[in-house]
């Protein structure tokens, strides 16, 4: 793995801190910075049920959920939707009860450049309106079709929340320094070990750290 693709990666206390800057109003949206970080989590949450490193998987979900809806409300792109079994649906379809989401904005090019959440994470306004696209209009969405209120017939949605800071910015500290030692451990295994097949097992391994916690060569 090139250091030019570590450089690419956003490291989870890098996301988590984009966040909190962004809803300061210290740092504007940026679709590459929102981008990295809402896969970041996605890798954070699959790499949390290994068990390997402590994450309060709660608190990380809805730090996903608002990134997510960051990034799609704010961003044009196409969206596709899968059954529980991740089959695709057809478009204009009935929007199902349960299933998956994916989202490819339009300025990431990268072929990993999609993000998935699980409709029933979705925000209440943000599934209706994906809802009135996929059924009345087609795949694509702008930013305009998230415009109004956020209340609708004398209801109105709660936003994306995200608690619990002081624990998810002390896991996201203790978790780097964890994996950097963990990595570097991974690191000279792979050095002095001839065996080729575990050198790949290793590999992937050091990759896997790196998908959550960035570069952790320097």
């Amino acid at each position: 793995m090139g250091r030019t693709e570590r450089r690419q990666r956003t490291a989870l206390d890098e996301a988590y801190r984009y966040y909190n800057r962004m809803e300061s109003g210290e740092e504007p949206l940026d679709i590459y910075k929102l981008n990295k970080a809402v896969r970041t989590l996605a890798f954070a949450l699959a790499f949390c049920d290994s068990g390997e490193f402590k994450l309060t998987r709660q608190l990380w979900k809805r730090l996903h959920q608002a990134l997510f809806d960051k990034l799609i409300s704010n961003f044009p792109g196409r969206i596709a939707l899968l059954d529980e079994t991740r089959a695709p649906l057809e478009i204009r379809s009935p929007l199902p009860d349960s299933g998956y989401i994916e989202f490819y904005p339009d300025r990431c090019r990268r072929a990993d450049d999609v993000n998935e959440i699980e409709l029933a994470r979705l925000y209440p306004k943000t599934q209706g309106v994906l809802k009135r696209i996929w059924e009345n209009q087609g795949a694509f969405v702008n930013p305009m079709d998230f415009e109004g209120a956020d209340c609708d017939g004398g209801v109105c949605f709660m936003k994306p929340m995200v608690t619990g800071h002081e624990i998810l910015g002390e896991e996201s500290r203790k978790g780097k320094d964890e994996a950097y030692s963990r990595w570097w451990e991974l690191y000279w295994q792979a050095y002095c070990t001839p065996n080729r097949r575990q050198q790949e097992v290793i590999t992937r391994q050091m990759s896997e750290l790196e998908a959550v916690w960035g570069n952790l060569y320097y």
